[in-house]
């Protein structure tokens, strides 16, 4: 059996306002903060994905997830993937 793996890249979401009240409460707004880290304009790796719960604070689980992407300062982060919009696959730099 062969497995492929490819990753795919990210960029931050235009409006971290309208994300963090599409998900509010479920993501906490230190995430927003931590946009600053990343450039609006640069497509980023996803490196690695994942499976989070968060809870609420009314106690409520809520299913997430969180992507290891590499950081403007050179570290890597996991960072809610809900601050991010798809854009594009590996293969999709060579066209």
């Amino acid at each position: 059996m062969i497995t492929q793996v490819a990753h795919f890249y990210v960029k931050v979401k235009n409006d971290l306002g309208k994300a963090f009240r599409d998900f509010f409460p479920h993501m906490s707004s230190n995430y927003i903060k931590m946009a600053k880290l990343f450039d609006k304009d640069k497509r980023y790796p996803v490196l690695a994905i994942e499976k989070v719960t968060v809870f609420t604070k009314d106690g409520a689980e809520v299913e997430s997830a969180r992507f290891l992407v590499p950081s403007e300062n050179k570290n890597f982060i996991w960072i809610q993937s809900e601050l991010f919009e798809y854009d594009g696959f590996s293969e999709d730099l060579k066209k």
